[in-house]
């Protein structure tokens, strides 16, 4: 399988930033969506929160892993600390939606299905060439990130969004395809096969993500200006 790339990787960053709230794409992605388990009437789409953003610059994986857990443990006990009657209410609470942008140095990471399955030297191998190798709890298959790649993770308590976990999956798929449709990149889903594509075979962004009580970690990864030499 061929790996897309994006080759401006700055205006990507930059479009990103720029639309802090740039999850509302959700919106056409899922409403009236009948694959969807839960679509979302126009009332709700108006009592979408607004997802901020941060970017990090280059962060090794195993730290932003940990960051993830952290930050999922502390929205997972303040939401689920409070009455069910007054989860909804944002004011109650410290933390609030966050897209976590950011790049790794090279690492490959693989998904919960596929613990212990990469052989020992397989593994040897990938560290001799300078590249970690992390087993997750996310969904998806082995993946590579590393710099010029667009990593987001997604932080999110699906229920302030009326969201199930596939139509959460079907917006951030939607939302990939739609920036790269802004540079002129025409991208797509393909039934079947999860991830952004530009063609059959050429995947422009890999998808793999994690929900524990409504709140998702974990995320996407967009090809940017990625060196192509890590994908065989």
């Amino acid at each position: 399988m061929a790996i897309a790339s994006i080759r401006n990787f700055g205006q990507i960053l930059s479009r990103v930033q720029s639309h802090p709230t740039t999850y509302r794409a959700f919106s056409a992605a899922t409403t009236g969506t009948s694959d969807c388990t839960l679509s979302r009437t126009a009332e709700q789409l108006s009592q979408l929160p607004t997802i901020g953003y941060v970017y990090l610059g280059e962060v090794p994986y195993r730290k932003a892993l940990e960051m993830q857990k952290q930050l999922c443990r502390r929205r997972i006990d303040e939401i689920y600390a409070l009455p069910q009657a007054d989860r909804a209410d944002l004011n109650l609470r410290q933390f609030s939606d966050t897209l976590i942008l950011l790049q790794h140095p090279p690492v490959y990471t693989n998904g919960r299905r596929n613990y212990g399955k990469l052989q020992p030297d397989e593994i040897e191998r990938l560290h001799a060439l300078d590249c970690d190798y992390v087993e997750t709890n996310r969904g998806g298959e082995i993946t590579f990130h590393g710099p010029g790649q667009l990593v987001g993770y997604p932080n999110l308590y699906l229920k302030d969004h009326f969201l199930a976990t596939k139509c959460f999956v079907k917006g951030l798929e939607y939302t990939i395809a739609e920036t790269c449709a802004h540079f002129g990149i025409e991208a797509k889903t393909i039934p079947g096969f999860p991830g952004v594509w530009t063609s059959p075979t050429q995947k422009v962004a890999a998808l793999g993500t994690h929900v524990q009580r409504y709140v998702t970690s974990h995320g996407f990864a967009l090809n940017c200006t990625t060196d192509m030499k890590w994908f065989p």
